[in-house]
């Protein structure tokens, strides 16, 4: 990600070493057998963590590339739609 400033860049590294961290619990968890219901918990944990990061690179794909891609020219339409079909992923 390009032209995305020092403090933006460290708090997406900060919110993904997070994720690392469930990660690590997750698999302690199931190494030591922990309750299902503990690890689906830790699970959530993971997915919120990660849903956080997304809608952080989300915004500023709206707010830089696809500024960026139109500044450049390039057609209109297809930029749009190449953003809808990225931003949809994220939904999947």
């Amino acid at each position: 990600m390009k032209d995305v400033d020092q403090a933006e860049t460290n708090n997406i590294i900060t919110r993904l070493k997070t994720v690392r961290g469930h990660i690590a619990g997750v698999e302690r968890m199931i190494a030591e057998e922990k309750p299902c219901e503990d690890i689906l918990l830790q699970l959530v944990a993971v997915r919120s963590a990660v849903q956080k990061v997304s809608v952080i690179v989300a915004q500023h794909y709206a707010n830089s590339c696809v500024v960026e891609a139109l500044d450049k020219g390039e057609n209109r339409q297809e930029v749009l739609n190449k953003a809808i079909e990225t931003l949809m992923k994220l939904n999947q």
